[in-house]
């Protein structure tokens, strides 16, 4: 094995015939010293050295044409030296002149023979070493472009094994897109750009690729100087000038084609079989190799493609969970990372009512709130792609007029803009961008398109989500407010529990409803919604007539709403509420008669809708008729009020006519006996002997005896009807002071203390002053009792000039009437004392009533009661 190495080189020496051009002179060199040697030494078969030099030099036919004028040579030098040159001396076997001949020739033919098939051995040995090296080098090549991920790696590594294969110079990988029907210079071994940037080849450039690609055979180019082809691409001329030859073969196969490889050689070159058939093995090795990496390569993106889509299709599914945001943030992010070399990816979306594209999702949070991104239908490209339908790609937007320029610059140079759009039915755009100007492929343009058919459908099931969720809520919210207009009958918590309930619901930001005032003809609102609405009807918030849009609503009677309350002329701000931009009222309203009006505020970003018409319409239906009920239950409980009322009153006064005919009755039976008792009282007194102590007790008796006399008759007159020329004038005033006179002991004994507040101008009035004194005692002595512990006891009197009446009020700081008999205080045998008869309230209120006088009872905020009395002055009655 050690001496292989040697026997090749001596085999290359031998083969490569390195001193061919000193053969001749070698070989007359050996002639001339036979020549010079065959008189000393006289030995004809020396003849062969020559002969068989000849042989080896020139092969077979050397050694024949050697061995012939070896035998003239001798046959010369036979003549010349020996004298015996003829036909019988050659053939004369004895002495060997005809069997060395024939040995000469036999040996130079052998030798040539033998040079021959040296060199044959050394060329199949080349053949084979080059073969060797050419497959080693081809499968390395392969497995690296097999190995490498980056398809920029990979061009330029194939290029550096053909450049090393071939011995080439340069280098050149071009690239046939069947998308774009174009051909690109991928790889340059001459370039020192990295990476390296993919230029687009004009026609003159891409001729030479496209011919090898249909002719599928390899192009050898011998002089390139005087070629047609252009096999330098512009951007490399530089090269062109030491270029001598080329190589260029197609990467393709049958069914695939890849580009091309152009080799450049700065000599010469002259390609033979061999070469050719080591091009087409390489080439179709390559070609396979390099498909299997694109193919690879489209797999994975396929299945990065799938995988996204597929991620849509299962947030589609889950959209209710994770929400309509996240599946369109998704579908952004995803058109970004699968679509080459993009920025960023907007996602636009159709207002109906505006007729503008409105930015929805996007990569960048900040692309989603610029005003900028709004578009008109019609307008710029998306405008025409929502107008028409159909996916644009602008490979430059500056050479492009369809572009609608910003005032603010943009950051990129190329977009795809795909309409988000389910049959024909059209909701936004979706658009991808790029830095850089370039074509945008027709497999990225219909991903694009995909994806806004992805988007379609997501925002379709959103919407048919939304519209079932709102049905639903809209349904629970109208029958949670029916069932809260059917459980009160209160017209004022009718209202407040429906401003609340559309608040809370349906989230709108303010809700209140008015009343006109029958007198001014103002609204004035009744009910509002959250702590503004406590505070504008704390300040009695009203409107006057025709004001606002309420007023408005109010005089044409139809329900109206508007997003942009700024361009209504009518509209009105309320201080409190100084955000709000939409508004809708609608009037409640029995057949043409309108009870109220509800409305409704709203802030942005959210605005009203036909939806919100309808749904507050019902609502405003049902206010109206829970309003209805509740009007005419009012109207049937006054009317069952009065009517007990009435009967009580018939009642009351039949128990005390009743009573006052007993005590009538009654009065007159004890009168009769009384007077006796006070005629023989009389009769006693006048009688001489009594005793000093008998005297003094015998007064005593005759004076409780007119004093019994004297209730009798007050008895009898309170039950007899009151004539008005009965009437006596009185100062309220003095008989205060008098029925406090009677009960100041009393008052001292049980710690109360007695304040009197007079009005000096109280005048004189018509009364009864017995029944007057005997109302006040009742006040006072009621308000005694009712402070067990002692307190305070005011009176206070008051003429009020407009009503010509006098005011008497008694208050006191005890622990005030018992609520559930505060109604029904002044009917007969209604109290709460333990000895009390329940008769001198009802006494004091017939008085009163006989005087055309008010009595009231109520109880104090702080502590105790006041009972007001109002008497009239007597002067309207002579008006």
């Amino acid at each position: 094995m050690d001496n292989h190495p040697r026997i090749l080189y001596i085999l290359e020496l031998i083969a490569t015939r390195r001193a061919s051009r000193l053969h001749p002179w070698i070989l007359a060199g050996i002639v001339l010293l036979y020549l010079v040697t065959f008189p000393i030494l006289k030995s004809p078969i020396l003849v062969a050295v020559p002969a068989a030099i000849a042989g080896w030099f020139y092969y077979r036919r050397g050694g024949v044409i050697g061995s012939f004028f070896a035998l003239l040579i001798n046959l010369f030098l036979t003549e010349l030296f020996f004298h015996e040159l003829s036909f019988e001396y050659l053939l004369q076997l004895s002495n060997g002149v005809l069997i060395g001949h024939i040995f000469v020739l036999v040996s130079s033919v052998s030798t040539g023979y033998l040079r021959e098939e040296i060199e044959f051995f050394y060329r199949i040995e080349q053949k084979l070493r080059s073969r060797d090296r050419h497959i080693t080098l081809v499968n390395i090549a392969t497995r690296d472009i097999l190995e490498m991920k980056n398809s920029e790696g990979v061009y330029f590594q194939l290029l550096a094994h053909l450049t090393n294969l071939f011995v080439a110079d340069y280098a050149y990988l071009t690239h046939w897109d069947a998308g774009f029907q174009q051909v690109s210079l991928v790889a340059a071994t001459g370039s020192m750009e990295y990476p390296f940037p993919i230029r687009v080849l004009t026609s003159d450039e891409a001729t030479v690729t496209l011919s090898v690609l249909d002719s599928r055979h390899t192009l050898f180019i011998e002089d390139v100087q005087s070629s047609s082809y252009m096999v330098y691409p512009a951007a490399f001329q530089k090269h062109h000038l030491s270029a001598k030859s080329a190589i260029i073969f197609p990467l393709a196969t049958r069914e695939y084609k890849f580009g091309a490889v152009i080799l450049i050689f700065d000599s010469t070159q002259n390609f033979n079989r061999e070469d050719i058939s080591y091009l087409e093995l390489a080439s179709v090795q390559i070609t396979l190799a390099l498909n299997s990496i694109l193919q690879e390569s489209r797999i994975e993106k396929q299945l990065r493609e799938t995988q996204a889509l597929s991620s849509i299709e299962r947030a589609l599914s889950e959209s209710e969970r994770i929400g309509l945001d996240a599946v369109l943030q998704l579908i952004v992010n995803s058109a970004r990372e699968l679509i080459p070399n993009a920025t960023h990816a907007v996602l636009h979306l159709l207002d109906e009512e505006r007729q503008v594209l409105v930015p929805r999702e996007a990569t960048e949070l900040a692309d989603r709130s610029k005003p900028n991104l709004n578009m008109r239908m019609g307008e710029g490209v998306a405008g025409q792609v929502i107008a028409f339908g159909e996916t644009v790609a602008i490979a430059d937007i500056w050479a492009d007029p369809r572009f609608l320029h910003q005032t603010q610059p943009v950051s990129y140079r190329s977009l795809i803009v795909a309409p988000v759009q389910i049959n024909d039915r059209r909701l936004g755009t979706i658009s991808v961008h790029r830095e850089e100007a370039g074509r945008f492929h027709p497999d990225e343009i219909d991903l694009l398109a995909s994806l806004g058919v992805q988007a379609a459908i997501a925002i379709e099931n959103a919407h048919l989500l939304e519209n079932t969720r709102q049905a639903l809520k809209e349904t629970n919210a109208l029958y949670r407010i029916n069932r809260e207009l059917l459980a009160t009958l209160d017209p004022q918590e009718l209202m407040q529990d429906v401003v609340e309930l559309l608040q809370q619901n349906f989230g709108y930001s303010y809700v209140q409803i008015y009343v006109a005032d029958p007198l001014t003809g103002d609204f004035i609102m009744q009910a509002g919604s959250g702590r503004i609405g406590q505070e504008l009807k704390a300040q009695r918030y009203h409107l006057r007539a025709g004001e606002g849009i309420v007023g408005y609503t109010a005089e044409t009677g139809a329900p109206f709403f508007t997003n942009n309350v700024d361009e209504m002329v009518t509209f009105t701000r309320n201080p409190l509420l100084p955000e709000i931009k939409s508004e809708l009222a609608i009037p409640v309203k029995i057949n043409k008669r309108i009870l109220g009006l509800l409305d409704i505020q709203q802030v942005p970003p959210a605005q009203l809708t036909q939806r919100d018409l309808q749904l507050v319409s019902a609502v405003a239906d049902q206010l109206a008729l829970a309003l209805q009920t509740a009007s005419l239950y009012a109207d049937l409980q006054t009317a069952l009020q009065a009517e007990q009322a009435v009967r009580n009153q018939l009642l009351l006064t039949d128990r005390l006519a009743t009573m006052g005919r007993l005590l009538a009755s009654v009065s007159h039976e004890l009168n009769n006996p009384l007077q006796a008792i006070q005629n023989a009282l009389f009769l006693l007194r006048e009688e001489t002997g009594i005793s000093l102590q008998g005297r003094q007790d015998l007064d005593i008796v005759l004076s409780e005896a007119e004093r019994m006399a004297a209730l009798i008759a007050r008895l009898r007159a309170t039950y007899r009807p009151v004539q008005t020329e009965d009437f006596q004038p009185m100062q309220v005033n003095d008989i205060i002071e008098d029925v406090y006179a009677l009960i100041a002991t009393h008052l001292r004994h049980n710690e109360i203390s007695f304040e009197f507040h007079p009005d000096p101008e109280l005048p004189i009035i018509p009364g009864l002053t017995d029944q007057i004194r005997q109302v006040i005692l009742n006040l006072l002595m009621n308000a005694v009792e009712a402070m067990r512990e002692g307190g305070r006891l005011t009176v206070t009197t008051q003429y009020l000039h407009v009503e010509h009446e006098v005011l008497l009020r008694v208050s006191d700081i005890g622990p005030g009437i018992d609520p559930s008999i505060l109604p029904n205080i002044f009917d007969a045998f209604v109290t709460n004392k333990e000895h009390g008869t329940g008769l001198g309230l009802t006494i004091t209120y017939d008085i009163i009533n006989k005087h055309r006088g008010r009595i009231r009872a109520e109880n104090n905020p702080e502590a105790g009661a006041t009972f007001s009395v109002w008497l009239p002055d007597g002067k309207l009655s002579h008006l």
